[in-house]
């Protein structure tokens, strides 16, 4: 897993994000689950199964988030991928990952009863009639840039849905499983959110427009003027800029707390890139023969300036 993951997963698992995004996705933004109901689960999801002739195999996975709401459902497992990357697979990877919790909440109701059911068929299922599990709700958060392209339902992977359309029987015996996905960037309306969600979703939008994000983040000063060391890190890994991460550990110098000026930290590196352009330009035309007169005026730069970009270079004279 790299830096950038961990940024965007540590991120998402700040209570208030976490159940802000749920709030603003599965209940269209009332505040229904909150922060102080959410309790912190383990990620790995494991189950040991026996087969027939009682060899036992353990299937283990990893979520990303998993938090334990004490909420409106009464109790539910709320859980969010993060995906940096398309995955084609995606529909029977959360399956599995559902099956497990649940399974895991079955195997507790089981240990509860202590081997003690009160008929012969409850001893068999090793779940008593009046037992309940509770709900998982599983969200993937997408945030690359291209669009999702991928199955959202185990309809589309296995490519029957014209079928379904035709045979609607065909639904009662062939059971589908669809994700929760949240196109960050393509999120129409991130103003439903209530933390800083709202602003940096918002900014995802502006990703492949270096002007108009420069704009955003400027009327959105007040924010990105004074960010926490998780979101710098965050938005960095959303805007895939190896160097603003950099940045950050330049200017951390060992610090546990620290507040960054997203604003500032543009602006610096949209000089660095004008002027890294004009120094690879100003290369180009030396290789073409051009005088440094011809060149510092092309570039609209002092000529001091280009010898020391030229003589800087591999190139040779």
């Amino acid at each position: 897993m790299g830096k950038a993951d961990v940024a965007v997963r540590q991120w998402l698992s700040d209570k208030g994000r976490f159940a802000d995004l749920f709030n603003g996705v599965v209940f269209q933004g009332e505040e229904v689950v909150l922060a102080g109901a959410l309790e912190e689960q383990k990620e790995e999801a494991s189950l040991i199964v026996t087969d027939q002739n009682k060899n036992e195999r353990t299937v283990q996975k990893y979520r990303d988030i998993v938090m334990r709401w004490n909420g409106k459902l009464n109790l539910a497992v709320l859980a969010i991928e993060a995906q940096d990357k398309i995955h084609y697979a995606m529909p029977v990877r959360n399956m599995v990952y559902d099956s497990l919790d649940y399974a895991e909440q079955v195997r507790i109701v089981q240990k509860g009863h202590k081997g003690r059911y009160a008929t012969s068929e409850e001893f068999l299922s090793g779940f008593g009639k009046e037992d309940k599990i509770y709900p998982v709700i599983t969200l993937v958060f997408y945030y690359d840039m291209k669009e999702w392209d991928a199955a959202i339902d185990l309809y589309d992977m296995m490519g029957i849905k014209a079928e379904v359309e035709k045979y609607p029987l065909l639904k009662q015996y062939i059971s589908n499983y669809h994700i929760n996905l949240i196109d960050a960037e393509r999120i129409e309306k991130p103003e439903m959110f209530r933390t800083d969600l709202h602003e940096v979703l918002g900014m995802l939008r502006y990703r492949g427009d270096k002007s108009g994000l420069q704009t955003y983040v400027n009327d959105n000063e007040s924010y990105f003027s004074n960010l926490d060391q998780d979101s710098y890190y965050a938005i960095g890994s959303f805007l895939k800029s190896k160097r603003l991460l950099k940045k950050i550990e330049a200017d951390n110098q060992g610090r546990k707390e620290i507040r960054l000026n997203m604003c500032k930290a543009l602006e610096e590196l949209y000089e660095d890139g004008i002027e890294q352009g004009k120094r690879d330009t100003a290369i180009n035309l030396k290789r073409m023969g051009l005088t440094l007169d011809q060149i510092a005026q092309a570039v609209e730069e002092n000529v001091s300036v280009v010898r020391v970009w030229l003589e800087g270079s591999k190139l040779k004279k």
